[in-house]
């Protein structure tokens, strides 16, 4: 199998921390046995490999409360997000090697780059809409939602498929909404141009 149901999962939880997933695999299968890493990546459970992940999942948990700082952090994030997520779902793809990785490293950054998307979105809309008091808020509940995501890829990845499968399709109908709205925006904005200058 190219790419597994734990690895979908957590590329998913790593467009919102793209370092606790990463730990909490490399922890489940060094010190749990639960998993095995693909040999490829097997540097991931290696304790500098885990303590740097540790102390960047702790940063990126701070980074993410702290007004201005979280705004950073999103931007530097939008490439990190998805190479984590790339790299879990590879690491999470039993002995899959050569060119047949390109499957999980894609898929899994695909899928995080959508949550990342989605993160940076709602954090720039709750700025605007509520000169950024929500934001702490969101990021907590952000967290939460990251921990269960993790919890029930590792321990149910089928139901964490299921999830990620719902969450996608919401994505593409809200996306397509808001595409939508804004082209009429601009259409009436390029109508309303041209009756003034009549």
């Amino acid at each position: 199998m190219d790419i597994t149901a734990s690895g979908i999962g957590l590329a998913f939880s790593s467009g919102i921390n793209a370092y606790m997933p990463l730990l909490s695999y490399a922890i489940a299968a060094r010190f749990f046995h639960l998993y095995r890493v693909n040999p490829d990546f097997a540097y991931i459970t290696s304790d500098w490999f885990m303590i740097a992940l540790a102390i960047l999942a702790l940063a990126d948990l701070f980074a993410d409360k702290i007004p201005g700082v979280d705004h950073v952090w999103d931007i530097i994030h939008t490439i990190v997000r998805p190479i984590a997520g790339a790299l879990v779902a590879a690491a999470a793809s039993g002995h899959t090697s050569g060119a047949a990785l390109a499957i999980p490293l894609i898929v899994g950054g695909s899928i995080a780059g959508v949550t990342h998307a989605t993160k940076a979105t709602t954090r720039a809309a709750s700025t605007v809409g509520t000169a950024g008091f929500l934001n702490i808020g969101i990021s907590i509940l952000e967290d939460i939602g990251m921990v269960i995501s993790v919890i029930l890829s590792l321990l149910a990845p089928t139901v964490m498929v299921v999830i990620v499968v719902l969450c996608l399709a919401l994505f593409i109908f809200v996306g397509t909404k808001i595409v939508k709205r804004l082209r009429a925006r601009r259409q009436r904005r390029q109508q309303a141009k041209t009756m003034s200058s009549v």
